[in-house]
């Protein structure tokens, strides 16, 4: 291999390499303590609608870059800490709705397998990133758990730009849970 190809195939490594660095640093978890109260003038799915008190609106958006601070997608999700906290200990379980992704005009784009962020005992981490114009292309997600099974990872959600929509790939459509609810 001649002194110019060996300093090609070095600087092509490198440049593949920053590329793919920078790709996975490019990822920003959702803070549950950054979400905030619904609105009251914000529509909820019906679904949402009996748990309006604790229904968290969380921002997905880059923390730096040319689009920072202007979240294009959104996450509807019932905090159920926040639901039981005024409720007697031995309350019963709820079948809460899982959370929903939105855009900026409330739009479903998807929904969440797992409810955000507490799911007792387990918790779940949603990390968004491979962005382009502001919309992450790529929700990683991460179960935490102290029971037997210990900690999981869910399959990510991934941005459809033809059905303008999140979708888990290689998903069998009967156990896709990430569809949208049919709107009337």
């Amino acid at each position: 291999m001649s002194a110019s190809a060996w300093w090609r195939a070095c600087l092509f490594t490198a440049s593949f390499a920053s590329a793919c660095a920078s790709q996975a640093h490019d990822f920003v978890t959702i803070a549950p303590t950054a979400c905030l109260p619904v609105e009251q003038g914000m529509g909820l799915p019906a679904d949402m609608t009996p748990y309006r008190a604790a229904v968290r609106v969380c921002n997905i958006a880059r923390q730096s870059g040319p689009s920072a601070a202007v979240a294009k997608v959104r996450l509807l999700s019932v905090f159920t800490d926040d639901y039981y906290k005024s409720l007697p200990a031995d309350a019963p379980w709820q079948n809460f709705p899982l959370p929903m992704l939105i855009d900026e005009t409330g739009r479903c784009l998807g929904r969440i397998a797992h409810l955000f962020p507490v799911d007792p005992p387990q918790e779940l981490t949603i990390s968004a990133g491979r962005w382009q114009r502001g919309v992450p292309h790529e929700l990683r997600l991460a179960v935490k758990s102290p029971a037997v099974g210990g900690d999981a990872t869910l399959p990510s959600l991934h941005w459809n730009p033809r059905s303008g929509g999140y979708a888990a790939k290689n998903t069998h459509p009967s156990q896709d849970k990430t569809s949208c609810p049919p709107t009337s």
